[in-house]
This record gives C-alpha cells, structure tokens and sequence, in this order.
C-alpha cells in the first residue's frame, strides 16, 4: 500500500500506549503487538508481530518501533516527532491537531495562492477553510468505557477486564483491556500520553475522563476496527514493565537530524 511514510508515523501516534512512573524514575514498557491479514482499497496487508518499546519521563514519552523509527511527544513544547534513524531525519507536529490542520491548510492556501488572481486566490482559500473544516469534522470523537467486573490472571499479574468503544468520523472500534493494580502508574499521565495526538479535537477531555474509568496498568488489549471499509484485528500485550532511567538522549532529537515534511520530501 503506498502510504506516505508520514502517514503511517502520525497513524502510530494515534495508538501511543504509555504509563507514568515514579517522580524520580522513568516507566519503561515492552510491548508485542500483533495485527491479523487484512485488506484495505483492494490491497492485501499480511499478518505482522512487532516489538514496541515504551519510555515514559517527567518531560516527554518515547515509542521505538519495530521497523526503526521512533515518536517522541512532549508536552512542554506542545509538540510530536516523528523520527526515521536510517535516514537521520525527523517530522514535526503540533499535539493540537486542531492547530496542526490550521498550519497543514495554510502551507497548501500559501501554495495554491502564488501566482493567482485575487478571486483565484479567494476560491484557494474558501477551499481550503472547507477541507480544514471536513477534516476536523472527520477526527471527532467518542469513547465510552464500561468495567465488565470479569478478573483473570493475563500472564503474570492478576487483571481486571474492561470494555472500551470510539466512534470517529472514519470509522469505529471496539476494544477488551485487560488492567491489573499490581503495576503502579499515573492514569491521567498514561491516557493522555497514549492519545496525545488526538489533543485539542472534539471530546478529547470526556475521553480522559472516560478512560480514567480503567484502574491500573494495561497488560493486554485486544481490538477490532473498522477504518475505510477495512477491518483489521489486533492484539497488544505487555511482556516487560520497569522502572529505570531511560537511556541518555531518549527524550530529545537526536544531533545532526534533519526536518523533512510531515507529508514527506
């Protein structure tokens, strides 16, 4: 599938999963996350098993993903990276994505306007206010969350399951969590890590409150969705969760890393 590379980046910002640790220590997490065949605008996607690595600080949340790239968020400077290692380079975005559609609709008006008579101008910029506007519309959402009372042991630790739905306006799913109290971790911080990207859209505060609802640390997620007419199966455990340092530099870009567009160069 020709997905600009960026693209499936920010996608990986839309599912960031974290915990918060100890005011004196980093959280790290080790995730295995497994998503079925599926097919999606007439291309086939084969089954893939990757390792997610989590690091979550006092000032920023870290992804190291399978294929060699990393997000890193932090909050401070309102702000989400998208590293590529192999090329050594980095994109950038807003973690109000309201505010990173009004920047995204002003780089293309600027574009479109050069060269333009005013009223062609004029039309660039009635057209890019409507895309702005289907856009957002698009990325709203809901989520509600239901505490089932089922417990079982999920690997080593003594879990608790939930049930959690979104609706959005490109699709919809439908998640099982499982959440043990053996793992101690800030919620709030975890959740709004964990959705960082959706920052700033309709309903990402009753979101918050709404994934609150869930006690403890996820140690297994198992979902169903359905996005662009594709339906894709998925399931995330935890196989490793630490409290320690976080590596030298993991929070902050890398030196001698170049910006490249968000949509790709």
């Amino acid at each position: 599938m020709n997905t600009k590379p960026w693209i499936r980046l920010g996608g990986a910002a839309l599912v960031l999963l974290a915990c918060a640790g100890t005011a004196l220590a980093d959280t790290y997490m080790k995730q295995v996350r497994r998503t079925e065949a599926f097919q999606v605008m007439g291309q086939k996607q084969p089954a893939k098993s990757e390792t997610v690595e989590i690091w979550l600080g006092e000032q920023a949340t870290r992804i190291d993903n399978a294929d060699g790239t990393s997000t890193l968020v932090v909050p401070g400077q309102q702000r989400i990276y998208f590293l590529k290692h192999a090329e050594r380079s980095y994109a950038a975005m807003p973690l109000d994505m309201t505010q990173a559609l009004d920047e995204m609709m002003a780089a293309g008006e600027e574009d479109a306007a050069e060269g333009e008579d005013a009223s062609d101008a004029e039309e660039s910029r009635a057209a890019a206010a409507a895309m702005r506007e289907m856009m957002s519309s698009m990325m709203k959402f809901q989520v509600k969350v239901e505490d089932t009372g089922e417990q079982q042991k999920v690997g080593r630790w003594n879990a608790r399951k939930y049930l959690m739905s979104m609706q959005m306006g490109m699709g919809s799913s439908t998640s099982e969590l499982w959440a043990t109290e053996e793992l101690e971790a800030d919620m709030a911080g975890y959740w709004k890590a964990a959705n960082a990207s959706m920052a700033g859209q309709g309903g990402f505060a009753d979101m918050i409150r709404e994934m609150e609802k869930i006690r403890g640390v996820v140690v297994r997620t198992v979902s169903r969705s359905q996005v662009m007419g594709a339906q894709v199966s998925s399931t995330e455990e935890l196989v490793e969760f630490a409290t320690r340092d976080a590596p030298k530099g993991a929070f902050t870009l890398p030196a001698g890393y170049r910006e490249v567009p968000m949509l790709g160069e």
